[in-house]
């Protein structure tokens, strides 16, 4: 647990050292295989400078990084059209690691198969099931088709390559299509054109790169009237603009929430280290997640 004195303790190192780089050709792990978004995002952020690992689900990447086999993890968060990705934020709080960057990549979903498939052989479908989930509008007209989930997009489209079978499936990026040989039965299949996933580049310790915008901290509250609403209150207070609530269910503790928030706003050191010990005094539980630039399109 994040305590008071040890959050401000680092982020006032953090601070001290402020602005911190990136470490000189980083060792970064990302969920998916050649091809996936991971990949896209890890080369988008520390621009193509890094020693990539691919793993095959989210929690790989957190082992990998409390092994010290990697010092950086890039992992998608959330998704403009579908949501929030649930097991990335209970991850976070299980180990405790923290955000220190992140980076948008568009998805543009394909129907990808075996050469000499067909959209009359196909009869199953292998995706991350986000891939399914963003491509439901286009799969509504293939009821027949068997949606099988896999660990992720292009490790779904790299396991339909291995199959050569003119019946499966899988839907992924272009790119990945391109890597594993195989054709686009249909293009930008995603129902949003301007689909977007954020990934966050977490890090086992506080960094603070130059121009931090955006802060993310989890809280657990007492179940008692009006315990949510102070806290919101206090954020209006510091003229703070809260820009993502998200609640993730205690798997130990039933009808109880662990709150995730980010807020962006005139944050500075003095800021943080006022507002940080009163969330501190009003929840059960408090962990900070990271103070970092938010993603800025080119």
């Amino acid at each position: 647990m994040n305590t008071e004195a040890s959050t401000l303790n680092a982020l006032n190192q953090a601070f001290s050292a402020y602005p911190q780089t990136i470490k000189k050709e980083p060792r970064v792990a990302y969920a998916g295989t050649r091809g996936s978004y991971g990949e896209a995002a890890s080369l988008a952020f520390f621009k193509q400078d890094c020693e990539l690992f691919a793993y095959k689900t989210f929690e790989d990447v957190f082992v990998a990084l409390s092994q010290g086999f990697i010092d950086y993890g890039v992992l998608p968060i959330e998704n403009s059209s579908t949501g929030s990705i649930a097991a990335v934020y209970d991850l976070l709080s299980r180990y405790q690691y923290y955000i220190v960057g992140e980076e948008e990549i568009k998805a543009r979903h394909c129907l990808l198969a075996p050469k000499g498939a067909s959209i009359e052989t196909i009869t199953e479908v292998y995706s991350h099931p986000q891939g399914f989930s963003q491509s439901e509008e286009f799969l509504k007209d293939y009821p027949d088709w068997k949606c099988i989930p896999y660990f992720n997009t292009a490790i779904a489209a790299e396991y339909v390559a291995e199959q050569n079978d003119p019946t499966m499936a899988a839907i992924a990026s272009k790119r990945a299509g391109e890597i594993y040989d195989l054709e686009v039965l249909a293009e930008n299949i995603n129902f949003s054109q301007t689909n977007v996933t954020r990934f966050v580049i977490i890090s086992r310790e506080i960094e603070l790169f130059e121009n931090p915008t955006r802060v993310s901290i989890a809280f657990r509250l007492p179940h008692r009237p009006g315990a949510l609403y102070e806290i919101i209150g206090i954020f209006s207070v510091f003229s703070l603009n809260l820009c993502k609530i998200e609640s993730r269910p205690l798997l130990k503790e039933n009808w109880e929430y662990l709150f995730f928030i980010d807020f962006t706003g005139n944050i500075s050191q003095n800021t943080l280290v006022n507002l940080l010990p009163i969330i501190q005094e009003k929840a059960e539980y408090f962990q900070f997640l990271g103070y970092y630039p938010q993603f800025e399109a080119e």
